[in-house]
């Protein structure tokens, strides 16, 4: 399927005429035609827009099947603030930017069976708060890739009574800011600024030309081509250094 025939399907999943998402990108219905009928492709710049509207990745926009919806592949590293501000610099000039918003992350693990056990974390439950969506998401970490599920929800108060029945507790908040970009056409790169923790970067691949365990390769060198010092890679997530901190904290008093 083309980028045409997956902007036609999503528009019409959604309900929106050609004009309507003609009037919402400010170009004419002929252009929007034009895309679906593949006789032209919309710009990086369009497309991110047009995501946006339709609700949905980017990444699938551009790469349709070969995105892996339920695999992540991705390498995370702390940074300095100079790091951090260098980095927006670059991005900015050589990225394309998607948008910029602040997330707020709560995470849960059952009573009965830890996620979080000594130093090892391999699992995580969370609700992400994205604008006005809110976000239910599984990840179970493997050697440099996860396996990813996750689905939209509608009344986060229930499912917090659910997962109370269910003997779910939470373990920890992450409140962050987040700027996006695509990079090279296949990466996207996130910028965080997350609260009681610093700065950070994450680099995710969205278009896999290659296994899992080959794209981290490729991610290692295209962090070394950043000059990101890969002794900071991060391995254990934010809810983790959160909950260490606090625990550190609780030990002094």
């Amino acid at each position: 399927m083309t980028i045409g025939k997956r902007i036609n399907k999503l528009r019409k999943d959604k309900k929106i005429t050609q004009q309507e998402l003609a009037n919402r990108l400010y170009v004419t219905d002929k252009t929007i035609s034009s895309w679906e009928s593949d006789r032209t492709e919309p710009s990086l710049e369009f497309i991110i827009k047009i995501s946006e509207i339709l609700d949905c990745d980017v990444g699938y926009l551009i790469y349709g099947n070969n995105l892996k919806n339920d695999i992540e592949t991705e390498i995370k590293i702390k940074l300095s603030e100079s790091e951090f501000k260098k980095l927006t610099r670059f991005m900015n000039t050589n990225g394309v930017f998607i948008n910029e918003s602040d997330q707020l992350d709560t995470y849960y693990q059952p009573t009965y069976r830890p996620f979080i056990n000594g130093d090892i974390v391999n699992e995580w439950l969370r609700i992400g708060e994205r604008g006005n969506k809110k976000i239910l998401n599984y990840k179970n970490w493997y050697d440099v890739y996860c396996d990813e599920w996750e689905v939209e929800i509608d009344n986060s108060e229930n499912l917090e009574k659910i997962f109370k029945v269910l003997g779910l507790e939470t373990i920890a908040i992450v409140d962050k800011r987040r700027k996006k970009y695509m990079y090279l056409e296949k990466y996207e790169i996130a910028l965080d600024s997350v609260k009681n923790l610093g700065y950070y970067i994450e680099i995710e691949v969205k278009k896999y030309d290659k296994d899992p365990i080959s794209e981290y390769g490729e991610l290692l060198k295209l962090a070394k081509d950043l000059k990101l010092n890969l002794d900071y890679i991060d391995r254990c997530g934010y809810p983790y250094y959160l909950i260490f901190k606090n625990k550190d904290k609780k030990d002094e008093k």
